[in-house]
This record gives structure tokens, C-alpha cells and sequence, in this order.
């Protein structure tokens, strides 16, 4: 059985839409981020303490988390209207980079991987800033905003797409070797 250990709306929705059947069982962990811990150190702790240890000798598991940075600092999640403020006046007219990592784990091992894409973020002012937000409700979202938003803040983007929703989807096909023999019945039929 293939278990996806996130409710991430759009991590959903990329393995629905690639006809994957799994089941989604969150892990409930501590986000917090340990005192002057690099980005790429707390994405990987992040995705192992996703991965967690009640695991099913027969089960796949997937887990992953997504990490907003701007000069070697995390911008996560807004923790409120006036955050997500601060933290869209901080990226506009700015490059940044989204990491996206994900951890593969079967009975026999654990596979960390991840990808960086860079955004060139609009040059917006705090009336568009507030604007975007009301509309859209980054709230759930690294960084205070989404990349497949309709007149969001992305101007440019180096990289994938969908790594910037959320999953390393170039990655996590590239090691079909691991998920493949899971998943061979999970496919749903097109007929």
C-alpha cells in the first residue's frame, strides 16, 4: 500500500491527477525550527519526522515539506494577515529559492531527495500585497503565496512548477525504481 504522510491540498492533488491511489495519513509533528539550523538540515528533519517509525513492512510511505528561502533564512507559513504582509514585502521585486523535499520509505530504506526552483517575484506595493492576500488566503502556504495563483506575485520561475507546489515530482520519478513495484496495482485503469 502506498501511504502519503501529508493532507497538503496540492500534494494531493498532483498524485491524484497522475492517477496514483493512496492514503493519506498525516504525521502531527513540531515544525519549529532549531536555532541557527541551515534550510536544507531542517527540510530533511522535517520530511524524516514526517516519515515518523509506525511503519507497515509492506507499505510505501511518502512524506514532504516545502521550504521558502531568502538569504539563507526560512520564510515559513504566516502566522497572520500582517506576517504574511511582512513576508510578501520582504520577496517583492526579489529572487528567492523553493525547496521541495520528499522521503521515500520502504521496510529496507529511506530515500531523501529534493529540488530547488528560483522565483523572481513582481515589484508590488502594499496596497497589491494585501490585495493578492485577501483574495487568495496564502495562509497555508511557505513563503505567503502560491505559484498557481491567478495574479499572484511570481513574475519568473528557473526550475519546476510543480516543486514549487509542493512535490519534487522530477525527482520522485526519477527513483520509480523504489515506488514502482508499490504502486503497479495502485494505478487506476484508464479504459
Amino acid at each position: 500500500m502506498f501511504i502519503l504522510k501529508s493532507t497538503s491540498p496540492r500534494r494531493i492533488q498532483i498524485l491524484t491527477d497522475l492517477g496514483f491511489l493512496f492514503q493519506v495519513t498525516p504525521a502531527n509533528i513540531d515544525e519549529s525550527q532549531n536555532k541557527q539550523e541551515p534550510a536544507l538540515r531542517y527540510l530533511e528533519r522535517m520530511v524524516h519526522s514526517k516519515l515518523g517509525q509506525d511503519l507497515e513492512p509492506n507499505h510505501l510511505y511518502l512524506a514532504a515539506d516545502t521550504i521558502v528561502v531568502f538569504k539563507d533564512e526560512i520564510l515559513h507559513k504566516p502566522t497572520d494577515l500582517e506576517d504574511a504582509v511582512r513576508i510578501l514585502q520582504t520577496l517583492s521585486g526579489k529572487k528567492h529559492s523553493v525547496f521541495s523535499g520528499a522521503g521515500l520509505q520502504t521496510a529496507r530504506s529511506v530515500d531523501f531527495f529534493y529540488e530547488e526552483t528560483v522565483i523572481q517575484f513582481k515589484d508590488w506595493n502594499e496596497d497589491e500585497i494585501r490585495d493578492y492576500i485577501l483574495r487568495c488566503q496564502p495562509f497555508d502556504k511557505a513563503g505567503s503565496y502560491g505559484i498557481q495563483d491567478e495574479n499572484g506575485p511570481v513574475l519568473e520561475r528557473v526550475g519546476s512548477y510543480t516543486n514549487v507546489m509542493g512535490f519534487p515530482l522530477r525527482s520522485f520519478f526519477a527513483r520509480s525504481s523504489v515506488w514502482l513495484p508499490y504502486l503497479e496495482r495502485s494505478f487506476k485503469r484508464i479504459d
